[in-house]
């Protein structure tokens, strides 16, 4: 059973963010151009963003500032549908 505080304590944190404004964009990888959204998240007295590329087949979560980032989470998602 102690294993059950810091688990509830992530559920707890998760619960706390809140999206304070959303832009639309696009991501160029390999030639495709796919629609992106970032999000600017609100946890506490900090913000943050977060951008999420709808790459098919599924949405791939990623840095808002880091194109890189964004290339590898959806090279990432991609192995894992094959």
């Amino acid at each position: 059973m102690r294993f059950g505080v810091p688990i509830l304590m992530m559920f707890t944190l998760a619960a706390c963010e809140e999206v304070v404004s959303e832009r639309e964009g696009t991501f160029n990888y390999q030639g495709d151009i796919y629609r992106s959204v970032t999000r600017e998240i609100a946890r506490g007295d900090t913000t943050f963003e977060r951008r999420t590329v709808y790459a098919r087949p599924r949405p791939v979560s990623c840095s808002a500032t880091d194109d890189l980032d964004c290339v590898a989470a959806i090279r990432s998602e991609w192995l894992d549908v094959r």
